[in-house]
């Protein structure tokens, strides 16, 4: 039995929430194999991020290449790119063709507003991906304009399409109103919307991570990217859900993966 494995490349999450740790409980989940490359160490907890620990670029090349010279990983998931030097590594394994349906997650600040991520790494990034899953600060960021209304992020998502992506997600889960959850989704057939009922909860950490991991999960059992999106905005929901009344940490508390609520 050949399992379908899935990278995912980003900063490792101490509190487990979001990041590496995030990912790899929504492959499990998602019944793949993950395998990982860090790309930064991070001291956070569900209340602030601490401190980030960048690795050397040479070193997240080095990781990338020992993991995919034995497991054919049938798809990816960037995330955060805490330097140049990182950024330069990442994307010259995406150049050349190394992270096949690949789903870049633009992380570019920190749930407790600190800036880890670069912009310009994201951009030169946007050429090799299948999907792009920016929230409206990211996309924000990304274009040097305030995304704030569905209409924003319906023409953020086409504008950011420009730049290379097959798809462009701008989510739209941190907004405060409506009863809706809202998703702005590029394809080339045009932008269309998801939604879903907004639930109301303190724990949300990691649930952009979780988006883009089950789209890459999705993506590597076979399924077409408007396919894969919808899926993962299910399941994201559910496992907002499933957490809804948990009490881990005084912040944002993580999102269920497992259905341990049921």
């Amino acid at each position: 039995m050949r399992l379908p494995v899935v990278l995912t490349v980003g900063g490792s999450d101490s509190a487990a929430g979001g990041g590496i740790q995030a990912d790899l409980k929504v492959f499990a989940a998602l019944r793949t194999y993950g395998v990982s490359v860090i790309t930064a160490v991070t001291a956070q907890n569900t209340r602030t991020l601490a401190d980030v620990y960048p690795m050397p670029g040479n070193v997240v090349a080095v990781q990338i290449n020992t993991v995919l010279e034995d497991m054919a990983a049938s798809a990816a998931k960037v995330g955060m790119l805490a330097t140049a030097d990182v950024a330069a590594s990442v994307t010259a394994k995406a150049r050349a063709g190394a992270l096949r349906n690949l789903v870049l997650d633009p992380v570019l600040e920190s749930g407790s507003g600190r800036r880890i991520g670069l912009v310009a790494a994201i951009e030169r990034m946007l050429p090799y991906a299948t999907v792009v899953t920016p929230n409206r600060e990211e996309a924000s960021a990304l274009l040097g304009w305030q995304v704030v209304t569905p209409a924003d992020m319906a023409g953020a998502a086409g504008q950011l399409a420009s730049g290379g992506a097959r798809y462009v997600v701008v989510t739209g889960g941190d907004m405060t109103v409506g009863d809706e959850a809202v998703d702005a989704v590029w394809t080339e057939a045009g932008v269309r919307f998801l939604r879903y009922p907004r639930i109301v909860t303190r724990n949300s950490y990691g649930t952009g991570c979780s988006f883009s991991a089950a789209i890459a999960a999705r993506l590597a059992l076979g399924d077409e990217p408007p396919h894969a999106i919808a899926f993962a905005k299910r399941y994201v929901a559910r496992a907002l859900t499933g957490a809804r009344d948990w009490e881990v940490g005084a912040g944002h508390g993580p999102i269920d993966h497992f259905g341990w609520r049921h």
